[in-house]
């Protein structure tokens, strides 16, 4: 009889390897040089809103822009209907962080502590989606008809 092989415990969405695949996107809202260097020292690869956009920029002129350049959209916006469709009709991605009121530090650890999971999601869902990054670091793939 054989015996049965032993089921890894170690979760694939944990491995930060394929990081470097993507480009994330640090919005108005979220955009700050300690996310930038803690994703940077990770392995991304990220660009922020202020090198690319006028600051006054609309969001409904950015994201298509961003979401046809394939970028990972990071924000603490929950963006509004126009935004949430300017989202999906550019076939964009994009992961809200849930609650906006928290500290630079507590936005780095949640951002980077998700990390895992943001990549597992990236792999396994096609774009277009909008996310919600929760403090606990779970993650929701908004169903689509709340996308709308």
């Amino acid at each position: 009889m054989v015996a049965k092989k032993k089921k890894s415990t170690t979760r694939s969405d944990t491995s930060l390897e394929s990081l470097s695949d993507y480009i994330f996107f640090l919005d108005r809202a979220l955009e700050s040089y300690a996310l930038r260097d803690a994703l940077t020292a990770l392995g991304a690869q990220v660009e922020m809103h202020r090198d690319h956009f006028d600051p006054t920029a609309d969001d409904t002129t950015w994201l298509p822009v961003v979401a046809s350049r394939e970028w990972i959209i990071l924000s603490k916006d929950q963006f509004n209907w126009l935004e949430r469709r300017a989202i999906i009709y550019a076939k964009g991605r994009a992961f809200l962080l849930r609650q906006g009121s928290l500290s630079g530090a507590e936005q780095v650890s949640i951002i980077c502590g998700a990390l895992g999971r943001i990549l597992r999601i990236l792999k396994l869902t096609p774009a277009p989606f909008i996310a919600k990054i929760y403090v606990t670091r779970r993650i929701i793939v908004m169903p689509k008809e709340f996308r709308r």
